[in-house]
C-alpha cells in the first residue's frame, strides 16, 4: 500500500480534475494503485493569484463523502503545492497556504528555470519561518542536475526531497538516466509521488512505478520511497 504526498485530485481549484465526475474517477484510479494515503496539493501561488479556499475546503469534503459511498480504501488529507515568491513564509505563518497534512512539512515548487541561490533562499526562508520544506518533483530544476547541490540543501537546510513516478516509468534519455541512478545511489530522494492530474495524460502510475523501483533498487527502498519515508509526516 502506498502514500503519495503530491496529487491535484480536488476539482474546480487548479490545473487538476475540473468537476466532481472527473475527482471519482482519478479517486478509482488512485485506490487501483494501491494508493491509501492521499494528501492533496492544489496549486497556490502567494501573492499572485488568489486561491478560492472555500471551494477548496467544500470540495475536499465532496471528495470525503464520495470516498465513503463508494467504499475506497484510502485516508485523504489537505495541503497545497505551494509555488515560492517572497510571501510564501508569511502565506506560511498565515495558515493561507496549508502544509502536507496539517504537519510542519511544506511542499515547495519552483518555475523549472530558478537558479539554485533562490532555492537556498527559500529553504532557509521557510525554516525561519518555522516550517520544513519539501522540494517537489526536483528533476525539473536544471540548476540540480548537480547532485552536490541536492546534498546541500538536505544537510545545510533540512530539505526533503520528492520526485514524480514518471521519473521512472517514462523513457529518459541517457543523460537522464545516469542522473537517476546517481541520485538513486546517493540515497537523496525522500518521496515518490504521482503529481496526477485529470486525466487522461496524467494517471496516477504508482504501481507500475512501485514495480520498478522493487526490481532495480530492492524492496526497502521501494518501500521507503513510496510509503514508508511519508509516515514522519502523516504522523507528525
Amino acid at each position: 500500500m502506498f502514500t503519495d504526498m503530491h496529487n491535484h485530485f480536488i476539482y474546480g481549484v487548479d490545473d487538476g480534475c475540473a468537476d466532481q465526475d472527473a475527482m471519482l474517477r482519478l479517486l478509482f484510479n488512485l485506490e487501483a494503485n494501491r494508493i491509501t494515503n492521499l494528501v492533496s496539493t492544489s496549486h497556490i501561488t502567494p501573492g499572485l493569484n488568489p486561491f478560492p479556499m472555500d471551494a477548496y475546503c467544500r470540495h475536499f469534503e465532496e471528495a470525503q463523502a464520495l470516498i465513503r459511498r463508494e467504499g475506497l480504501h484510502m485516508q485523504i488529507y489537505t495541503g497545497h503545492e505551494i509555488l515560492y515568491t517572497d510571501l510564501t513564509p508569511r502565506y506560511l505563518r498565515e495558515g493561507k497556504a496549508l502544509t502536507l497534512a496539517g504537519s510542519e512539512f511544506a511542499l515547495i515548487e519552483f518555475m523549472p528555470t530558478e537558479n539554485y541561490e533562490r532555492l537556498c533562499e527559500a529553504a532557509q526562508k521557510v525554516r525561519n519561518a518555522g516550517y520544513r520544506p519539501v522540494f517537489a518533483h526536483i528533476e525539473r530544476y536544471a540548476c540540480l542536475s548537480d547532485l552536490r547541490r541536492v546534498e546541500e540543501l538536505k544537510d545545510r537546510y533540512g530539505v526533503r526531497i520528492q520526485v514524480n513516478c514518471s521519473l521512472f516509468v517514462h523513457r529518459q534519455g541517457f543523460l537522464r538516466r545516469r542522473w537517476i541512478k546517481s541520485i538513486m545511489k546517493s540515497g537523496l530522494i525522500d518521496y515518490v509521488s504521482t503529481d496526477t492530474h485529470d486525466m487522461p495524460g496524467r494517471e496516477p502510475a504508482m504501481g507500475q512505478c512501485y514495480d520498478i523501483l522493487l526490481k532495480e533498487y530492492g524492496e526497502d527502498t521501494a518501500r521507503a520511497l513510496t510509503n514508508d519515508n511519508a509516515q514522519e509526516i502523516l504522523e507528525a
